[in-house]
Formats: C-alpha cells, sequence, structure tokens
C-alpha cells in the first residue's frame, strides 16, 4: 500500500528563484504534517503576473527532498518549505485545477520514480537563505544575564517583532537612541 510521500505546490517561482531561497514560500500549510513528508513537488503557474515562471503552465518542474520547515522571511504568519537537494523534472499536465495551491499526492500517481531521480545537493552558491544563516558563535562571548537574555542583532530582533506582531519583516522599524 503506498501512502502521500509528497507535497505539491502550484507556485509562480521559478527554479532559480526556489533554490536561491533554500525552498518554496510563501505558503498556509500544516507545517508539522509537511515536516514529515520527505519530498516537496513544484508545478509551475504561468498564469501570474508576478513571480519568476521558467517551466510550462502546470508542468512539474522540481522535485527537492525535504529539510525542515520554518517560517518564511516574507511573510511570519506563512511557511517556507526547506530543501537540502533537488532534481529538475518536467511531467505535463500535473494540476487538477483544484484552486487550493498546496495539495499532498504520491510520486507514483505523478508518475515519479524516485529510485531514479538524481538529486543534486543544495549548495550554499545555489541558497543565499543558506549564505543568511547567522554564525551560532557570534555571541559566545556573551553570557546571559540573570533573567536569561541575550545579545541579539537587528536581523534576529525584526524576526521575532514581526512574528509576534504577525507582519512581515520589512514592515518593523526599529529605532535605538543612545
Amino acid at each position: 500500500m503506498s501512502f502521500t510521500n509528497c507535497i505539491t505546490v502550484l507556485t509562480a517561482r521559478g527554479i532559480t528563484e526556489i533554490l536561491n531561497s533554500g525552498g518554496s514560500q510563501a505558503w498556509r500549510l500544516d507545517a508539522t504534517h509537511v515536516a514529515k513528508l520527505p519530498y516537496l513537488v513544484c508545478v509551475q503557474n504561468s498564469k501570474k503576473d508576478w513571480g519568476s515562471q521558467e517551466a510550462k503552465h502546470h508542468h512539474a518542474f522540481m522535485i527537492g527532498k525535504i529539510s525542515g520547515v520554518s517560517r518564511s522571511p516574507e511573510n511570519a504568519k506563512r511557511w517556507i518549505i526547506n530543501i537540502d537537494s533537488y532534481a529538475e523534472i518536467d511531467i505535463p499536465e500535473q494540476w487538477d485545477g483544484n484552486r487550493n495551491p498546496v495539495s499532498y499526492r504520491k510520486l507514483e500517481d505523478m508518475g515519479i520514480d524516485i529510485s531514479k531521480v538524481d538529486f543534486k545537493p543544495l549548495s550554499k552558491e545555489d541558497s543565499s537563505a543558506l549564505n543568511a544563516i547567522k554564525d551560532e558563535d557570534e555571541y559566545d562571548e556573551y553570557e546571559e544575564d540573570s533573567n536569561g537574555v541575550r545579545p541579539i542583532n537587528l536581523k534576529e530582533a525584526k524576526a521575532g517583532l514581526a512574528l509576534y506582531f504577525g507582519v512581515n519583516e520589512d514592515d518593523i522599524q526599529i529605532t535605538i537612541k543612545g
């Protein structure tokens, strides 16, 4: 018996933009459920006037190995499906017209034989998101104060405030008076 083993997304973003982001975003989904799935399949939506479409409309153009799910840097109320490796594919007619751009499917039903997929690792050159990961040792010289507070940088502060207030990080402005 075969179980659902992938999340399929209908996206206006092309493979270059997805690789540069380290995954596909900004989705409304059950992050706990998606994090348990092994694969992400991206299907092109070229009927949008935004994004960076590179494949034919309704063609599955990429499969990725899911490495995790995290809050989208674009919208704190949405998620990015992170990948650590990927393969380019070209399978036509992979969207059934469903208005929800997220679906859960079986690779076999899409004509994908996972044993024949040649995954490439997502390199740091491919992913600016991976390059943006801060060095965890950056604040090792500082210790937490008696309340458990440690120094943070502006990027961390903006990310935390965006999550708290449910807004985009770009909408957070921080003024420091010293």
